[in-house]
């Protein structure tokens, strides 16, 4: 059997912002919001979800799920990625952003290829789409991806008709804060206890939406799917701990 071909279509939101950023906790308090798809009984829309709390800052972690072109070194599955287009630069970091990237997946004899375009609030929420996907970040939180009137529209590209996937959502969230380890007995404080600094904690949260493109590999997908969201924040942890030490918690940015 033959590859199926890759999935070139983007259907990024296009109107301009017109407030100012929301508060970053919106991102982690409310649920992802209700998207119009087409309803398809051999093909559901199949929801995974996986969270872990590290002994990191955000921004660091937030800043190795950016790094789109080392995905392959940890990511499950990810045979190649690269970043096609950059946003404008932020108002809080002065960061470009990626905008567009291209992946490639690969399982056994399958390989897919498709575009996504990517969203990013620096060091709260990072969201790729693809395929009849939609982005459920608000447009004004995102200013410096839609303040220069691009919306991606120019990388669409149709034809998606007997690709693996017709539809990807990836959408990670960071939520730091500040702890405390408690006394070894779990009642008395040591000496000195209360006056030590609280060390940092962030809670990652990482939700996939995908629905594929025919039963048949929907039904393939039954056993291994619902593996694959706890096998992605695995291995991001386990970068973390390469690149960030173990639990030291980074320097914090922003």
């Amino acid at each position: 059997m033959k590859p199926a071909p890759p999935l070139r279509l983007l259907r990024p939101s296009s109107a301009l912002p017109t407030k100012s950023a929301s508060h970053p906790s919106q991102f982690l308090s409310k649920p992802l919001p209700h998207r119009p798809f087409v309803s398809d009984a051999l093909n559901p829309l199949q929801t995974l979800t996986a969270s872990r709390t590290l002994p990191y800052h955000a921004a660091p972690l937030y800043n190795l799920i950016a790094d789109i072109p080392s995905y392959p070194q940890f990511i499950p599955y990810l045979q190649s990625s690269r970043i096609t287009a950059h946003s404008s630069p932020d108002s809080l970091t002065k960061t470009r952003w990626p905008r567009t990237a291209d992946l490639s997946i690969g399982y056994g004899p399958y390989e897919e290829v498709f575009q996504s375009a990517v969203y990013c609030v620096p060091y709260t929420v990072l969201e790729a789409v693809a395929g009849d996907a939609l982005p459920t970040i608000p447009k004004r939180d995102l200013p410096h991806y839609y303040e220069d009137g691009a919306d991606g529209s120019e990388e669409k590209s149709a034809g998606n008709g007997s690709s693996i996937f017709t539809s990807l959502l990836t959408r990670w969230t960071f939520r730091e804060f500040p702890f405390k380890p408690p006394p070894p007995d779990g009642k008395t404080p040591q000496e000195g206890e209360a006056s030590r600094p609280s060390k940092p904690r962030t809670e990652v949260n990482l939700v996939l939406e995908v629905r594929f493109a025919s039963a048949v590999y929907s039904a393939l997908s039954q056993a291994a799917a619902p593996k694959v969201a706890g096998l992605m924040i695995d291995a991001f942890e386990g970068r973390a701990r390469e690149l960030l030490g173990e639990g030291g918690g980074g320097e914090k940015e922003g």
